[in-house]
């Protein structure tokens, strides 16, 4: 060993030595810390897609809690003497008390009795198309391949061409298209919902910021599922996106997202949304997954 070489050894064998290396290796941590937070960003990369559907099962509806006191016959019974009456508000009522309690198989006899008296008389309530609608729906939801959202759509456009202004029959539909991933029509309806609505349109929604709200409480809660959904448009459209594209895509979901929560938190978590029959398992899993999306995935490379 030489002489320079011995020298060197003692040095970093003494406490001045021990001081300086621990010093050079603080140092080279921060700089590490400093060069991989000022890395340029490839958002096409870093900011994730939507779950794979492998993951739906976990996303099965729950029943709401009905607060009816009638049994599940006789609130089937009271439909149908309901609609033999005529008063289709009434058997509405029950028809969706039905609907609420699970009792699909009692819901859809109550339905198809003033079903075929309407098409005898070549006349249809709007209302009943839409129950009819949300029956198949729900059958669809729960499992039962004999129903599809296609066969629910078809009430429900039905429904829509008597009444089309009815926000309620349009947020059904926007959600029919978004499960089908149609999503092109699914923004339009939920557009469509917002201007019936009365309620600022998307383009306007330019000053969203995780800490500021700049657009006025929403007035129909009912819009609330629209600016949702048009949130959950903006997530699965980002998949298709690139660079700066893709990056203001998500940006505008987390918009969506933020207002929809700051307006109706409670509402709009999971558990809560299992038990809303409009929202499918699909748009569950989704609106779950922009839930969990950190605002810090879309940070701009630092200068």
């Amino acid at each position: 060993m030489t002489q320079k070489h011995e020298n060197t050894v003692n040095f970093f064998n003494s406490v001045s030595g021990w001081i300086l290396s621990h010093l050079t290796a603080v140092l080279l941590t921060l700089c590490g810390v400093w060069l991989f937070q000022n890395r340029t960003l490839n958002y096409s990369k870093t900011i994730p897609l939507t779950p794979d559907p492998i993951n739906l099962e976990i996303y099965n509806k729950e029943k709401p809690i009905n607060y009816s006191a009638n049994t599940v016959e006789a609130e089937k019974k009271l439909a149908i003497e309901q609609f033999s009456k005529n008063d289709i508000q009434a058997g509405k009522k029950a028809i969706e008390s039905l609907l609420n309690r699970g009792a699909f198989l009692e819901a859809k006899e109550a339905l198809k009795i003033v079903k075929d008296a309407s098409n005898n008389n070549n006349i249809m309530d709007p209302d009943i198309n839409f129950l009819y609608g949300r029956l198949v729906w729900e059958l669809a939801q729960d499992g039962n391949r004999n129903y599809t959202v296609d066969e629910a759509l078809f009430f429900w456009e039905k429904a829509v061409s008597q009444n089309p202004d009815y926000v309620l029959y349009q947020n059904a539909i926007g959600f029919a298209y978004y499960t089908k991933g149609d999503l092109k029509k699914a923004y339009d309806t939920w557009f469509k919902v917002l201007k019936l609505s009365g309620e600022t349109l998307p383009e306007t929604l330019q000053n969203i910021s995780t800490q500021n709200i700049t657009t006025l409480e929403v007035e129909q809660k009912d819009a609330l599922n629209a600016y949702a959904g048009i949130g959950l448009v903006m997530m699965k459209s980002a998949q298709t996106s690139q660079g700066n594209e893709q990056r203001e895509r998500w940006l505008r979901a987390l918009q969506y997202r933020t207002k929809v929560m700051n307006e109706a938190a409670r509402e709009y978590h999971i558990p809560q949304l299992r038990q809303n029959w409009l929202w499918s398992r699909v748009a569950l899993r989704d609106w779950d997954f922009l839930m969990r999306t950190d605002w810090n995935i879309l940070r701009k490379k630092n200068n």
